[in-house]
């Protein structure tokens, strides 16, 4: 853990239980880019921004953003008038709704897509982004990236700029109510690997260590009892709380070695993220302990003890395998993921 640090947010936070429900002062009168899930539509979004000028609605985003999806939504909007972006929904809306945010002086259609894969150093310009997260995991509403996916060259990109963060993240657990079984423990796992990364980390400090344990000790006490209680809003405040926590943390940490493994097993087995990077979690523990005193410390006040049998029960519990070979992953893929590890700047974060 390095001793001398500095430490930066600059996402105005917003926690209150109805808050989609008096959106008005935060928008303060400008006209906005709604980026959300047909779901949501579906479900009345639409009658609680009645208020708010909204000069264009984009809902069609994929669970994991392709740039070939989001250069044709990138097309249709770039030259609509909006002074900001709202965004409603998971981590792959604001993801999105990032990429979307991002222009260069003339405008041009694929000017996002060069500067993510570095085929362009030109000036960009970008609008102010509002977001409120719908699941609690990937507190991408308190991060400067985004997570964008070639499916093509079987390859995840990272979006990274400063001005990403959000100028607000409204935070109301209500909007994960309806959040089924499956995306809860996957959004919740990966909560608990953002936390867990944040602090066999390099970039680790005080103020991290300390919003990473209160966000792991809030995913081990109350995700077992939200997945057999789901309509619990105590339980979905928790969750929801522990997954701001870990955007604090992880946010000026990034993640580590569980995150560069996750990539290539979601790009070339179809693991769902929050599972592929939460599943080598136990043995990671096993591999890390008694190497670090601030580590140590900081697992033995998440678990009670310096061990990772609690989190191997839990991931038991959620039927959660630990096993590679349990997602199609033999020994030969092993070390291709071995290689990409290599390769992938989240693993050089990590102290394991």
């Amino acid at each position: 853990m390095t001793r001398d640090f500095s430490y930066y947010m600059p996402t105005k936070i917003v926690y209150k239980i109805g808050a989609i429900n008096n959106l008005e002062e935060h928008i303060s009168g400008r006209k906005v880019l709604l980026v959300t899930s047909q779901g949501h539509i579906k479900r009345g979004l639409l009658e609680k921004l009645k208020n708010i000028e909204i000069v264009e609605i984009v809902d069609d985003i994929k669970t994991h953003p392709e740039f070939k999806d989001l250069e044709k939504i990138y097309e249709k909007i770039l030259h609509i008038p909006y002074d900001s972006i709202l965004a409603i929904g998971g981590g792959s809306v604001i993801d999105s709704a990032k990429y979307l945010s991002v222009c260069n002086a003339k405008k041009d259609k694929d000017f996002v897509t060069k500067l993510i894969k570095k085929k362009t150093k030109e000036d960009y310009l970008t609008k102010p982004i509002i977001s409120i997260p719908t699941t609690a995991g990937t507190s991408s509403e308190i991060t400067p990236w985004a997570t964008i996916w070639d499916m093509d060259e079987k390859k995840k990109y990272s979006l990274h700029l400063p001005e990403l963060f959000s100028q607000v993240a409204i935070y109301d657990p209500t909007l994960t109510l309806s959040v089924p079984k499956d995306i809860t423990v996957q959004t919740a796992l990966d909560t608990l690997s953002h936390a867990l990364e944040s602090i066999w980390n390099k970039n680790a400090n005080e103020i991290t260590i300390n919003y990473a344990i209160r966000s792991a000790k809030l995913v081990m006490e109350y995700l077992p009892k939200l997945v057999d209680d789901l309509e619990n809003l105590e339980y979905r405040d928790k969750i929801m709380k522990a997954s701001m926590y870990a955007g604090l943390a992880f946010s000026n940490t990034q993640t580590a070695i569980a995150h560069a493994m996750s990539y290539y097993i979601t790009a070339y087995k179809n693991v769902p993220h929050g599972i592929a990077c939460s599943f080598t979690l136990p043995m990671l523990i096993d591999k890390v302990i008694g190497k670090y005193e601030f580590v140590d410390n900081a697992l033995k006040e998440i678990f009670g003890e310096l061990s990772s049998e609690k989190l191997y029960k839990l991931l038991k519990d959620l039927q959660i395998s630990t096993q590679f070979e349990d997602y199609d992953i033999d020994g030969k893929e092993k070390k291709d993921i071995e290689k990409t590890i290599y390769k992938n700047p989240r693993a050089q974060n990590s102290l394991i």
